[in-house]
């Protein structure tokens, strides 16, 4: 029990840090975008990416919330 504890934390600090990471790196994205004059077409390209991030870390969550409620189901 106090082993699956530890995992979840460790998945959840896990997950803070890339949802944390990939919104920084989205600001840096337009920043760039905007300063270098990039097209429409690459910018979307990276903003899929970052999308993709963070559809990743929202189906990690889910997973973990459900992983929890289940242990507490029995």
């Amino acid at each position: 029990m106090a082993d699956n504890d530890e995992k979840l934390s460790r998945d959840g600090r896990r997950l803070a840090l890339t949802s944390a990471a990939g919104a920084i790196v989205f600001l840096g994205i337009e920043f760039a975008g905007a300063t270098l004059g990039w097209s429409n077409q690459t910018m979307g390209l990276l903003e899929l990416g970052i999308a993709a991030v963070f559809l990743w870390v929202f189906i990690q969550a889910f997973s973990m919330w459900r992983r929890r409620h289940s242990e507490k189901d029995g």
